[in-house]
């Protein structure tokens, strides 16, 4: 029955979206789960977004408004909102994408043992049409009991995840320089797992002024230097190592790889990828002879 059903807390961040915050405000009130709270915080939207959010809670009080008194980004926002939350599970919404109707009750319903769970989700174009490709056609998403593949890239975007209040109050802060959803997929996955499932349960936009977009966006940031990019992976990895996670394995390779974290060639560090290849490169959607070209190039590459 559904007054039996454990609260689900869905954390949202909104900025200036009012062109498409309404569909997906809708796409969520009409979620086949219904023991739901919307914890919105705007981080000082200079459009109607508020104006918006207001008016729905006119008619839908499970929505809660908070708004920043100067703007935070989107990972502290986003931390803002979690910590707000009452739920027992927390689901991370973005503020332009359009959920199936039955997201929160299939991704509760996988969650089990695991830390949190994550859904693959379709491209659609600003107009909410289907761009032909989910994100499993650009990334290889599955489920992860290692934060290894993470210590090179991130193919658990943050909002197709649904996690364990319990296991999110352990995890924050959020790192101040990192995309909260690297944090949460390396943490979970350093503990007790971070499930996958295969079905397209978000609609997810691509428009001009996406935050982050996929790597398929044009909305992208123009490249940094090689030693800010050098810079900038190091204290990731270093800020990866402070994480509260209990699988050993991750950490010695973590460990072992901020030891190669250098700017000289090397042959060890070429043949530590080689030698940890299905821990590390696991994530990564190339084939298997690009990924050894990959380990191979680690002799000369002072960046991974």
């Amino acid at each position: 029955m559904e007054e039996n059903k454990q609260l689900v807390s869905i954390a949202m961040a909104t900025y200036n979206g009012a062109r498409y915050i309404g569909e997906q405000l809708d796409s969520i009130i009409n979620q086949t789960y219904k023991n739901i709270e919307l914890v919105i915080v705007d981080d000082c939207s200079k459009d109607g977004t508020v104006e918006i959010v207001r008016q729905y809670q006119i008619k839908y009080p499970f929505i809660r408004l908070f708004q920043n008194e100067s703007n935070r980004g989107v990972t502290k926002t986003f931390q803002t909102a979690i910590e707000h939350a009452n739920g027992t599970f927390i689901a991370i919404s973005d503020q332009d994408d359009i959920w199936v109707k039955d997201k929160i009750d299939i991704l509760v319903s996988e969650i089990g043992q695991h830390d949190a769970v994550y859904a693959n989700s379709l491209l659609v174009d600003a107009n909410g049409n289907s761009l032909g490709k989910s994100f499993t056609t650009i990334m290889n998403m599955k489920s992860y009991y290692s934060g290894a593949p993470f210590l090179l890239s991130n193919s658990v975007p943050g909002h197709a995840i649904l996690m364990k209040k319990e296991f999110v109050q352990k995890i924050l802060p959020f790192p101040e320089k990192m995309l909260f959803d690297l944090w949460i997929g390396f943490c979970a996955a350093g503990n007790n797992g971070i499930k996958f499932v295969n079905k397209e349960l978000v609609h997810y936009r691509q428009h001009e002024t996406n935050t982050i977009g996929t790597r398929d966006s044009k909305n992208k940031k123009k490249k940094e230097t090689v030693a800010a990019q050098f810079a900038f992976k190091l204290n990731e990895l270093k800020t990866l190592a402070t994480a509260p996670i209990k699988d050993e394995r991750t950490k010695m390779v973590l460990a072992k790889m901020i030891a190669l974290f250098h700017r000289k060639w090397s042959f060890q560090r070429s043949a530590f990828f080689f030698k940890y290849y299905n821990d590390i490169l696991v994530s990564k959607k190339k084939p298997t002879f690009r990924k050894k070209l990959f380990c191979i190039k680690m002799f000369f590459k002072p960046n991974f």
